[in-house]
């Protein structure tokens, strides 16, 4: 389960303006909303939220704490806007979730035990790397594993073999190929199969 993280923001005043002048002071604009909930125009600051991104990435459920406000806002990171030159954040979109509901969301796939299977001669391609999943906002899962290394024969490893969470249900396809596992060589082998004739 992800941790639950911190969070400082500030109601601010809307235009491009007052955005410009907040990053040139070091904050990034951002807005909170959600099912039920008055959108809130905030800021945060800078340093505070790249660091966050940087050491915990975006499927975290965060406790934002709101100048003025009695209680932190429980939310996730719904959206991103980078810079396109610096790619420094530059507008964050918070959506406020109710921790006692589901919510969808995507979250990366890991694959474990590539190492045994190069060993037995496999190649292991990638084919899909996030999946998306439907849990409670305490439940998200910083990943979901998939565990490859009893793959003794060539062939595709699907989504029905991921090892889910309590509490997570994967809304992929159970027949969705996660990794594809051939003979080492064996494309190759094909194409040297399929010449016809002298070359010119």
């Amino acid at each position: 389960m992800s941790a639950v993280l911190q969070l400082e923001a500030k109601p601010r005043d809307t235009g491009s303006r007052e955005s410009r002048r907040l990053r040139r002071a070091g904050f990034v604009p951002g807005i909170i909303y959600g099912p039920g909930v008055d959108p809130l125009a905030v800021s945060v600051r800078y340093n505070q939220l790249e660091r966050l991104l940087n050491r915990h990435g975006r499927g975290h459920l965060i406790n934002i704490q709101v100048e003025g406000e009695a209680n932190p806002r429980q939310v996730l990171i719904k959206e991103l806007q980078r810079d396109i030159l610096t790619q420094k954040v530059t507008h964050v979109d918070f959506l406020q979730v109710d921790i006692h509901r589901t919510i969808t969301l995507t979250v990366p796939i890991v694959v474990v035990g590539e190492d045994q299977v190069k060993r037995r001669g496999l190649v292991v391609t990638h084919e899909l790397d996030e999946v998306e999943i439907e849990c409670r906002p305490t439940e998200i899962p910083d990943a979901i594993t998939l565990d490859i290394s009893g793959v003794a024969e060539p062939g595709p490893v699907t989504v029905a073999s991921l090892s889910v969470p309590p509490g997570v249900r994967v809304l992929e396809d159970p027949d969705t190929v996660v990794v594809s596992c051939t003979v080492a060589g064996a494309g190759e082998e094909e194409e040297e199969g399929t010449s016809t004739g002298p070359a010119a």
